[in-house]
């Protein structure tokens, strides 16, 4: 079986010594491609390296919302010059409205901002939403489908939510969230959506799925002890539990995962590392 993880930090300053142990580690379970998502402007060229150093790394570069206070005056001709230098999506961006004190004009701004990128560049986006649901729907039906497809990452809407992202051609993501014992509106939207528009990440180095002494037990055995905080290499390991959630076999859940990462994030691939060595 085969997987890529959506949605990962591997420039995390937690990890980052121990990147090169984690893409091993990633890729002796089957784990294709690991795309890693920029939060400011500050690590866009440690993004950058990653994707330069390792083929199975594919790069997004964006601005959270929870780093909004890091924007520079220059920050979207920042992001538009690394989208044009290298192969890479876009995000991490998105809204989040969580917190009492957020600036929610902001968030919205700098949201669109990155939605006009992706559509008219045609790259596949990385969205971060928390109890921002309205608001969402509101930009995407400003804005249409977009072109080059995108995600919500860690999925945590409703199932009615994940079927109605799909006309915006919006994939949802299931983190390893939905690997913990009570988490029933998560399971319904992982039972809801399409199978061609469920995903899978780790959201590393955070979001550690919740699993049994066997599960964890059998991957340390196979792949060493690692850093002690989620890795890529778990994807495999949320993929079965969301299986057997959602009641169809690991390997045919495993393929659509698969699947539908690949053709997100295709044209990334596909383009290779042409521009790869001039990072700067």
């Amino acid at each position: 079986m085969k997987f890529i993880d959506v949605h990962t930090h591997l420039h995390d300053r937690r990890i980052i010594k121990d990147v090169m142990g984690i893409v091993e580690r990633a890729e002796n379970i089957g784990l294709h491609y690991m795309v890693t998502c920029a939060t400011m402007e500050e690590n866009f060229q440690k993004t950058a390296d990653l994707a330069v150093t390792y083929d199975s790394i594919l790069p997004c570069f964006g601005i959270h919302p929870w780093f909004l206070d890091t924007l520079s005056p220059e920050w979207l001709a920042h992001l538009e010059g690394w989208l044009e230098r290298i192969p890479s999506g876009i995000g991490e961006t998105g809204l989040d409205f969580l917190a009492r004190g957020a600036d929610r004009d902001l968030q919205v701004a700098v949201f669109k901002k990155h939605l006009t990128l992706a559509i008219d560049l045609k790259r596949p986006i990385n969205i971060h939403i928390r109890k921002a649901w309205d608001a969402l729907i509101h930009v995407l039906k400003a804005h249409g489908p977009l072109p080059g497809g995108g995600l919500v990452h860690s999925f945590s809407g409703s199932a009615d939510l994940a079927q109605l992202l799909a006309r915006y051609n919006v994939s949802v993501s299931f983190s390893g969230s939905v690997t913990r014992p009570n988490t029933k509106k998560k399971i319904r939207a992982l039972k809801a959506a399409s199978l061609d528009r469920i995903l899978f990440e780790t959201d590393t180095p955070d979001i550690f799925p919740t699993l049994d002494s066997e599960q964890l037990s059998a991957i340390e055995a196979a792949n060493g002890a690692g850093t002690g905080l989620n890795e890529p290499r778990f994807v495999p390991a949320i993929v079965e539990i969301a299986a057997l959630r959602r009641g169809i076999g690991f390997e045919e859940m495993a393929d659509h995962g698969y699947n539908n990462a690949l053709r997100l994030f295709a044209p990334l691939m596909a383009a290779g590392r042409e521009n790869d060595g001039d990072t700067q």
